[in-house]
């Protein structure tokens, strides 16, 4: 980790934080970088630094994974790692929700003025600096800071849209966060570096009967609802890439048939461990909370964020970390319709019996 706060906190419309009581870290992806590539290393990993054009199936079973400039290279098993653009490479379920986009502007900067604790990260910053009276653009697009002191004078600021159906254009963030930091009284002295992100938010599972494999953001793995990844990735490597080895250290030597059935079913089983039934009902549930925030402008995301931190603690910190179980959702979901104001609920209800995550929701639980 680069750098871990003791304690996370978020603003919503005053001036009195929401203590979330949980420690928050940032990767420092150099060395998370270097740490992946000395394990590669170790374990004997062979790169070949080139473009996949596509994935066939030769006639004795074996995957060619057809490269540019006519390079191919035969397997037994494929697992396509290449980020939300996978769709050429791999087979999704059809009529699955629409993608969102989560976007993000942001800048690490020395700065006069910082108004934050070094020892608090910022997970949310709702509130209206600017004051203004009239309804504006960013009141339809809504918006917040996301803040990681790394000292008192170096900060990571970002403005942060949580989720749209379309992109939020960079130039708009870009404007908005800097808006913020000059109606805070913060004087940027300076810039040590820009960073910019579009995140895909929901949108098909893969399909599973397909034998080629995938993981992380081409395998659907980013949160819907958060837009985080690399946690569950993490923690869910280790025994997924367990599950293809015992898959690659089978017998093969029975003929083709035999081969061809057992490979079918070998890739049922790593998908059943990526995917499994209770994974996907808890994803089911984000995608009807994802398809909510989209419906969402300024105030009404503060609303609901002040309903979210009033649930029980257990609550929201799991629903934050991912450690709630599928009922445990439900629970969370009915708990939060008891206590929001009547507005939300008349809200809650109209989503619930006309939006199509509610249905798919449903039957997914159904499901055993």
């Amino acid at each position: 980790m680069e750098h871990v706060w003791p304690n996370t906190i978020v603003y919503l419309d005053d001036d009195k934080p929401i203590t979330i009581g949980r420690a928050y870290g940032r990767v420092d992806r150099r060395l998370l970088h270097e740490e992946l590539l000395k394990r590669c290393v170790e374990s004997g990993v062979m790169y070949l630094s080139s473009k996949v054009e596509s994935i066939v199936e030769a006639t004795d079973g074996h995957n060619l994974v057809a490269c540019e400039y006519e390079h191919v290279v035969p397997c037994r098993l494929v697992v396509v790692a290449s980020g939300a653009a996978s769709g050429k490479l791999l087979q999704y379920e059809v009529g699955g929700p629409r993608v969102a986009m989560q976007s993000a502007y942001g800048i690490e900067v020395e700065v006069e003025n910082n108004p934050y604790d070094p020892s608090m990260m910022v997970f949310m910053d709702y509130r209206d600096y600017a004051k203004e009276q009239v309804p504006c653009l960013g009141d339809q697009y809504p918006s917040f800071l996301y803040g990681m002191p790394m000292s008192s004078t170096r900060v990571f600021f970002e403005e942060t849209c949580l989720a749209l159906k379309e992109a939020m254009p960079m130039d708009f963030l870009k404007k908005k966060l800097m808006s913020r930091l000059l109606a805070m009284g913060i004087r940027i002295v300076k810039v040590y570096e820009e960073e910019w992100s579009y995140v895909p938010l929901g949108g098909s599972l893969p399909n599973m009967k397909q034998k080629n494999l995938t993981f992380g953001a081409a395998a659907s793995m980013v949160h819907p609802a958060t837009g985080y990844s690399i946690a569950r990735s993490l923690s869910e490597a280790p025994n997924y890439a367990s599950v293809i080895a015992k898959i690659l250290k089978r017998d093969y030597s029975k003929g083709f048939l035999t081969f061809e059935r057992n490979n079918w079913n070998m890739s049922i089983e790593a998908w059943n461990t990526l995917w499994p039934q209770e994974r996907k009902r808890q994803r089911s549930f984000f995608l009807l909370g994802l398809a909510l925030l989209l419906q969402l402008d300024t105030e009404g995301s503060r609303t609901f964020f002040r309903i979210f931190f009033r649930l029980p603690s257990w609550m929201w910190q799991g629903f934050l970390g991912s450690t709630l179980s599928s009922i445990d959702l439900v629970v969370f979901g009915f708990s939060m319709f008891v206590i929001a104001p009547m507005d939300m609920k008349m809200l809650l209800i109209r989503h619930l019996l006309k939006d199509p995550t509610a249905t798919t929701m449903i039957s997914t639980y159904l499901t055993i």
